[in-house]
């Protein structure tokens, strides 16, 4: 794939109109951006490229709003609205909006009930349950939350593989946290592997229809790719 395909996505990307988006379309979209405002946090000479990281704050703030009311839509399935509480408190960490971030961690009080006898209960162990944890660790320091996580994520290979890029997300929320060496040497090849294939397949079949995930993924790949994370 050329090397800037990802720029020229990244120009038609700028024009959609968010509130034009489907829910799953705009979580694509949010992650896309947090990928391109890694990029030029860590190389603000791309801000040429891709613009300041103002404007790509503003942009993030823009998905934001809207996925805030995704996750509060009760007629979309359990798993997908607790993959978008999860997404808020990804960008959260990338800027400071402390309303989505309440919103957010209520929802995932919500999701994280207790049983009779105060045991945790998750509702399934999926790739959104397992980012939600990550981050309910990162903001509260309850270890419960990174155990919980960690049998999730170390478990990859047994788990629902039909939305492999969910896992994608899932393992590097995780990675960040993790301190499993064996376990960051493992996904590291595989990750690469894995971001190739479905890489391969965009090249098959174009991108017409699928911009918004074609956005998050090669924004993945750049990431990688070029050397913006190990």
């Amino acid at each position: 794939m050329k090397n800037d395909f990802f720029h020229d996505l990244y120009m038609t990307i700028r024009d959609v109109r968010v509130r034009d988006c489907s829910a799953m379309s705009l979580s694509h979209l949010l992650h896309g951006y947090l990928s391109v405002y890694a990029m030029v946090r860590v190389s603000p000479v791309l801000e040429r490229e891709y613009g300041t990281l103002q404007e790509i704050h503003e942009r993030l703030r823009e998905i934001a709003k809207e996925l805030s009311k995704a996750m509060k839509d009760t007629s979309i399935e359990e798993d997908e609205r607790i993959g978008y509480v999860a997404d808020l408190m990804d960008a959260y960490q990338t800027y400071s909006d402390m309303d989505f971030l309440n919103e957010a961690l209520d929802m995932a009080y919500r999701v994280l009930t207790e049983d009779e006898q105060g045991e945790i209960v998750i509702p399934d162990k999926t790739p959104n349950v397992c980012r939600l944890l990550c981050n309910w660790y990162y903001f509260t320091g309850e270890e419960w939350c990174l155990e919980m996580a960690e049998e999730i994520a170390e478990d990859y290979d047994n788990l629902e593989q039909k939305q492999v890029w969910q896992w994608l997300r899932t393992e590097r929320c995780f990675k960040n946290l993790s301190e499993d060496t064996m376990f960051l040497e493992r996904w590291s090849k595989e990750e690469k592997e894995i971001l190739s294939n479905i890489i391969g397949s965009i090249e098959n079949t174009g991108i017409v229809g699928r911009e918004t995930f074609c956005f998050e993924i090669l924004g993945m790949w750049e990431l990688k790719g070029k050397g913006f994370e190990s």
